[in-house]
């Protein structure tokens, strides 16, 4: 008899969960292997039908009027709230609550049922509006495909076609989303360790519109005109019709547009036209232009944000009655942008940008950020004294382009062309699929005041020109769509060329000393004395609750020192300003090496935390955006941390050996003989057999912890370095890195891997050793095996000289190098030892063994190239390391 042993984390009575072993009970008792189905089943089952990605649920209803979708004749369907998902087609449901971020990547299935009333199904047009969805999504509605979208931080709106939505409440919408991202053709590509967490699923409103037959599809507004008295307004909409027929009041009628300005500050009417009449016609988009006029307007400014509701309206006629058939409303402000040379005019007035950079995440939902929480942020903002947000990395949430329309703060925005190689980013799909981004995101936000530049990249190849020939195509698709300012972010700038095509120049920083940055401002003053120059991003992280003053290189006053230091070199630059980076800490999507911090995949640049908690920093940059003296920071007494665990197990390590090598005559002779005479060394061991296990075990343990101890100094001495962090990324998974992060800096624990890995390594060699026997057909013992695995590393004993003050020899930067190479010259010297032993070991001729043993080294370093290059891009990246990021953090 058999038992099927499943463990659920929902009741046994769930009805998943009575299919799901109905299931397996048939499948178990058609198969002749029903012990092997039996242990899948209780083991690995629950794992793959329980193992849950973290949600950060939002909870807020959807906000259509964001969109200017709220109106009298139109009806919103609101498709937040309870949804369920899916991570294996469908065939485990779990419920969720819509909009949420989950950390997953991969393919997700949510569903839902919707109701729509007769009347909505009878008279009305449907469009499905989703403000975000990461990464692609197909939408079917009642099982029928709707449409595809790629590209999570843009809203977009599908038709839904005629006929598929049904009376009642059995509708059932349906989105597969895949949240993985790539390294060569998705836009963001797959982040390195500067980048931002790749949250997925429906993180924003999602909501059906139904609206008339015939509609206002939608609205631009452009100043045509401006002077102190007057402004005209240029407005471009779109009217759509669909089955005019089958709406009788509006057969044979004839229809009119108006528009009408509303100051939003007073609620009065600055004006309202009847422009002209339109005759709609099914399935055809009419674009009709016209202009309003507003007398003695107020200007939006972040000193006075005001602002006005256009209403447009589409009307049908009859005699000199007009009903309302839509109406579609736009907010905006009346405000010129424009560049005079290299200064910056806000209605004619020149503006200096104090300025932070703002990430959309948060400790409770991740990206999928509550309309509350995204309040609180601008008005930190503002409070801080800042006057322009920079939003990092992609497009936000449009409320919270709303919001800095509302408080007065500019709006820098930008595509997700981060850090991108010109290799990738100059293919023919890729500069379509950017171009298409842009488009999005400017005919989403392109009536909002506050927002006066387009962003069209960053770090991308800077040392080459390939990467020009796509930031000028971005710069002339920018400009035929709308005539909003661009820039483009760069790292190094006597090299930044692309630079030039755009209209504002800035310059992102990270860790530099403070020289170096007013070094790198001077030559971007001197390469680009006709542009807008800005300081796009200056700022380090802060070890979190960490007061120890500035001496501290990872306290919050080194932090707040190090931001307050290079803003006074902005305004004494006299550049058009800078931004702060960044005003809150935010995750990556890569583990970081650089800070010890508990969660080593948080971003810690903020001037407050991922719970909005302020640093140190907050409270003085607030003083010198408000021209207020600035507190003093304290010092700190700072000790540089002294790892003892080195000096305390390397002084152990030698004493331990030094005595078992003068109390054992026959250790001491294997030792000198092992090193200097090797071969006849090896051949004893073949031969003779006089070597007892005991030594070849102790030896081992010895060399695993002499490599610890070596490599954990070493680690711990690149433990902050940016370098080797971006490298890491490059070729290591996360599991693996975030090891080597707890590795890096925890000196016990890095030696305590290191040397089990090595016992393990040895054993592994023992392992081959012993199989290539059997190829060669020589007749070994298993520990002469071992022996050849573990003697040939004797050399690594002579690092038991220095390995207890090795950390403090590698603080000299002389000496760094030199270690290395030292270490790299030994291991390959113990390479070709451990090669000689097979060799004198198998009998064959040493030459052969070399030459067999490099090339399968070789093979394997091969392999594994050509696998990073297939999954990772390892070489395009490799090459945009050493050409962009290694000037960048230098």
């Amino acid at each position: 008899m058999y038992y099927i042993v499943v463990f659920f984390e929902k009741p046994i009575e769930h009805s998943e969960n009575k299919h799901i072993i109905k299931t397996l009970i048939d499948i178990i008792i058609s198969t002749h292997f029903r012990k092997l189905a039996h242990l899948f089943v209780s083991l690995f089952l629950p794992i793959l039908l329980f193992s849950q990605p973290v949600i950060y649920e939002n909870g807020n209803p959807s906000r259509a009027d964001i969109t200017g979708h709220t109106s009298v004749t139109r009806s919103i369907i609101d498709l937040a709230g309870e949804w369920e998902y899916s991570l294996n087609d469908g065939v485990a449901w779990m419920p969720i609550v819509i909009p949420s971020a989950m950390e997953y990547e991969g393919k997700i299935i949510f569903r839902r049922k919707f109701e729509i009333s007769e009347e909505l199904a009878e008279t009305k047009n449907f469009e499905l509006n989703a403000y975000g969805i990461n990464y692609s999504a197909e939408i079917y509605i009642n099982e029928t495909y709707v449409g595809k979208h790629e590209g999570g931080y843009t809203s977009f709106s599908i038709s839904v076609p005629e006929n598929i939505i049904q009376v009642g409440k059995e509708n059932i919408i349906r989105i597969v989303v895949n949240s993985a991202l790539n390294f060569s053709s998705t836009l963001p590509v797959r982040q390195q360790v500067f980048g931002w967490k790749n949250y997925a699923g429906i993180f924003r409103d999602i909501f059906l519109v139904a609206t008339p037959r015939v509609w206002i599809d939608n609205a631009v507004i452009k100043i045509e005109g401006i002077d102190p008295k007057t402004v005209t307004l240029g407005i471009h909409t779109v009217v759509s019709a669909k089955k005019l027929s089958s709406d009788s009041s509006l057969i044979g009628k004839s229809f009119v547009i108006s528009a009408e300005a509303i100051e939003l500050s007073t609620g009065s009417t600055a004006n309202k036209i009847l422009y002209s009449s339109v005759s709609p016609e099914d399935n055809r988009d009419i674009e009709q232009s016209f202009s309003i006029s507003i007398t003695n307007p107020k200007l939006w400014s972040p000193d006075s944000p005001e602002l006005y509701l256009i209403k447009i309206s589409i009307s049908h006629q009859e005699g000199k009655t007009y009903s309302l058939v839509d109406q579609f409303s736009v907010t905006t402000g009346l405000r010129t942008i424009v560049k005079n040379n290299n200064q910056l005019l806000l209605n004619g007035v020149p503006q200096e940008l104090n300025g932070v950079v703002w990430i959309e995440d948060s400790y409770s939902r991740g990206s999928s950020i509550s309309y509350e929480e995204m309040e609180r942020d601008v008005a930190l903002i503002k409070n801080l004294g800042a006057n322009a947000v920079r939003v990092g990395f992609h497009p936000p949430h449009p409320y919270f382009i709303q919001l800095c329309n509302k408080y007065g703060l500019f709006v820098f925005e930008e595509l997700p062309l981060f850090e991108i190689p010109a290799a990738i980013a100059l293919k023919e799909n890729y500069t379509v699929l950017a171009k298409n981004y842009l488009k999005e995101m400017i005919q989403r936000d392109v009536n909002n005041p506050s927002v006066i530049a387009w962003g069209l990249g960053e770090g991308m190849g800077e040392t080459g020109k390939g990467h020009n020939a796509l930031i000028k195509e971005l710069h002339e698709s920018a400009k035929s769509l709308d005539d909003r300012l661009t820039y483009y972010i760069g790292r190094v700038p006597k090299s930044v060329e692309a630079e030039s095509f755009t209209d504002i120049i800035g310059i992102s920083i990270f860790g530099n000393t403070l020289n170096a940055f007013q070094s790198r401002l001077k030559e971007l003053k001197r390469t680009h004395p006709e542009q807008i120059l800005i300081a796009a991003g200056y700022g380090k992280e802060a070890e979190l609750n960490n007061h120890g003053g500035y001496n501290d290189p990872f306290s919050q006053e080194n932090q707040a020192r190090y931001v307050l230091q290079h803003y006074t070199a902005v305004k004494e630059s006299k550049i058009s300003g800078g931004f702060v980076w960044a005003f809150n800490d935010w995750r990556s999507a890569r583990p970081i090496l650089r800070v010890p911090l508990e969660d080593h995949t948080v971003q810690s640049f903020g001037m407050v935390e991922l719970d909005r908690k302020k640093k140190t920093t907050y409270d003085i940059i607030r003083s010198a955006y408000h021209g207020e003296k600035v507190t003093a920071l304290p010092a700190g007494t700072y000790v540089h941390p002294l790892p003892y665990v080195y000096v305390v197990s390397g002084l152990a390590l030698l004493i331990l050996f030094a005595w078992f090598l003068n109390n054992s005559r026959r250790f001491q002779e294997s030792v000198v003989r092992g090193l200097v005479r090797t071969h006849n060394f090896y051949s004893d061991i073949r031969d003779q057999q006089l070597l007892p296990l005991g030594y070849t075990v102790f030896l081992s343990f010895i060399i695993s912890l002499t490599i610890g101890i070596v490599l954990s100094s070493i680690f711990y001495h690149y433990r902050a370095n940016a370098i080797l962090d971006y490298a890491l990324s490059l070729g290591v998974i996360n599991f693996l890195k975030g090891i080597l992060i707890q590795m890096a800096w925890n000196p016990l624990l890095c030696i305590l891997y290191i040397a089990a890995f090595m016992l393990l390594w040895f054993l592994a060699v023992t392992v081959l050793i012993k199989l290539l026997s059997y190829m060669v057909k020589v007749r070994i013992f298993i520990s002469h095996a071992y022996t050849i695995a573990v003697w040939p590393a004797l050399p690594y004993i002579l690092y038991l000289l220095v390995a207890m003050i090795l950390y403090r020899i590698m603080e000299s930067d002389p000496y760094v190098i030199p270690v290395l190479i030292s270490i790299a010259i030994l291991t390959l010297w113990i390479f070709i030892r451990t090669l000689k032993g097979i060799s004198v070991l198998f009998v064959i001729y040493p030459t052969k063994v070399y030459m067999v043993g490099t090339i399968i080294v070789i093979i394997l370093l091969a392999g594994l190239y050509g696998a990073l290059d297939y999954t990772r891009s390892f070489s395009i990246y490799g090459r945009y390391f050493i050409d962009s990021i290694v000037p960048f953090l230098n």
